[in-house]
C-alpha cells in the first residue's frame, strides 16, 4: 500500500475549499447564467446542499468501514475484481479532470493573456509544475493550499469590492429566474461542481478518522458554496445575465473594470496570480489522486514511478478538445454537471450493497497485520 502522511484540519479545510472554488474563476460562473439566469446566485447554493447531503450518505459508508479508504472498502464490499475496476472508473475520472482543468485554463490564458504562445508550450509547463508537486506528495500540496488559500481569499475579495460603482441591484430581478422547476433541475445536477469532495474519502488515511473526514467535507462545501455564491451574485450584479453568459471568465472581466483613479486601474493582475494558483493546487491534487487511487488498486508502495505515465495520459485529454467550446460545452460540462454519477452515486450503490449484504468492518485478506 502506497504509504501516505496525514494532514491536519486547517490544511484539510483550506485545501478543498480551495480546489471546490477554483471553479470560480473559469467558465462555471458563464454557465450558471445561462441555464439558471437571475437565480443564479442561489441555484449554485441548491447545488450546495445537494453535495453535502450526498457527501454525508457517502460518509455513513465510509463509517461503515473504519481505518479503510475508498479504494480498500470497494474491494470488501464488491469483491477484487469489480473493486479494482470501480477505482480504475475513478482513476480515469480524475486523469480527465485534471486534462479537462489544464485546457480550459490554457484557452483562457490564450484569450486574455497570451494570445501568440503556442498551446502545447502552455501545457508542458504547466504540467510539470503539476508533477512537480505530485512528486511531493499530498502532504507538500496540502501545505502550499494553506498558504495559498488566503493569498486567493483576499485577491478574490479585492476584485469582488473595488468594482462596486458598477453594481447594480436590479440585475437581480426577476428573483425567479426561469422558474422554480428550472432552478432546481440547474440546482440537483450542478452538484456535480461540487463532488470533488469525494477525493477525501479517497485520502481517508491522511485524515483523522471518518468524524473528522465528514466534518472537514461539510464545512468545505459550505464555504465553497458561499464563495461562489458570492462571487456569481457580484458578476451578476455587474454584466446582468444575458451578457455575463457570454463572457469567457466574469471575474477576470470584472477585474478588468475596476478603475478608482489614475493610479488604480487594470488590476487584472492580481487576478491573474490568485487564478495560476488556484489552478495549480486544483489540478495537482487530482493528478495526485489519479495515481493514489491506482497505486492503492494494484498495492504499489511508491506512486513516483507512476508520474511521467499519468502526465502523459493527463496532456493527451488536454489535447482532445478543439477548442474552447468544445472543451466548455462536452468535457467540462461533463465534469461540473453529470460526474455524480460517478462521484457520488457509485459510493452510494457500494453502501446499499453492504447494507443488504450485512458486511460491517471487513478486513482485506492480503493486507498485513
Amino acid at each position: 500500500m502506497i504509504k501516505e502522511g496525514k494532514f491536519g484540519g486547517r490544511e484539510a479545510v483550506t485545501l478543498t475549499t480551495l480546489v471546490l472554488t477554483s471553479k470560480v474563476f473559469y467558465t462555471s460562473i458563464s454557465v450558471l447564467f445561462k441555464s439558471a439566469s437571475t437565480s443564479a446566485w442561489y441555484a449554485t447554493l441548491i447545488s450546495c446542499l445537494v453535495s453535502m447531503i450526498l457527501f454525508y450518505i457517502t460518509c455513513l459508508l465510509m463509517k461503515r468501514y473504519p481505518d479503510k479508504n475508498l479504494v480498500q472498502i470497494f474491494d470488501i464490499v464488491t469483491g477484487k475484481f469489480i473493486g479494482k475496476i470501480l477505482s480504475l472508473i475513478f482513476c480515469a475520472y480524475f486523469i480527465f479532470y485534471s486534462g479537462a482543468t489544464i485546457r480550459e485554463f490554457i484557452e483562457m490564458v490564450i484569450s486574455y493573456v497570451l494570445p501568440y504562445t503556442q498551446p502545447s508550450v502552455i501545457i508542458a509547463v504547466f504540467l510539470s509544475i503539476v508533477v512537480a508537486y505530485a512528486y511531493v506528495g499530498i502532504e507538500g500540496i496540502a501545505r502550499m493550499a494553506y498558504v495559498g488559500f488566503f493569498c486567493v481569499i483576499i485577491g478574490l475579495i479585492t476584485i469582488l469590492i473595488l468594482p462596486y460603482r458598477f453594481y447594480d441591484i436590479n440585475n437581480l430581478i426577476p428573483i425567479g429566474g426561469y422558474g422554480v422547476k428550472r432552478i432546481f433541475a440547474v440546482g440537483l445536477w450542478r452538484s456535480s461542481a461540487y463532488s470533488e469532495v469525494i477525493f477525501l474519502a479517497f485520502l481517508a488515511n491522511c485524515l483523522y478518522g471518518v468524524e473528522h473526514l465528514k466534518k472537514v467535507g461539510l464545512i468545505s462545501l459550505a464555504l465553497s458554496g458561499i464563495i461562489i455564491s458570492i462571487g456569481t451574485l457580484c458578476s451578476l450584479m455587474a454584466f446582468e445575465y444575458a451578457q455575463g453568459g457570454e463572457n469567457l471568465s466574469s471575474l477576470f472581466q470584472l477585474s478588468r473594470v475596476i478603475y478608482i483613479s489614475r493610479f488604480l486601474q487594470r488590476i487584472e493582475s492580481v487576478f491573474i496570480f490568485i487564478w495560476v494558483i488556484a489552478s495549480i493546487i486544483n489540478v495537482s491534487l487530482a493528478f495526485y489522486v489519479s495515481i493514489s487511487i491506482f497505486c492503492k488498486a494494484f498495492n504499489i508502495p511508491r506512486h513516483r514511478p507512476c508520474l511521467l505515465p499519468f502526465a502523459y495520459f493527463t496532456f493527451m485529454v488536454t489535447l482532445i478538445p478543439k477548442n474552447i467550446s468544445e472543451a466548455s460545452e462536452v468535457y467540462i460540462k461533463f465534469a461540473r454537471q453529470y460526474s455524480i454519477i460517478i462521484t457520488y452515486f457509485i459510493p452510494i450503490l457500494v453502501l446499499l450493497i453492504s447494507i443488504v449484504r450485512g458486511n460491517k468492518g471487513g478486513k482485506l485478506t492480503d493486507e498485513k497485520t
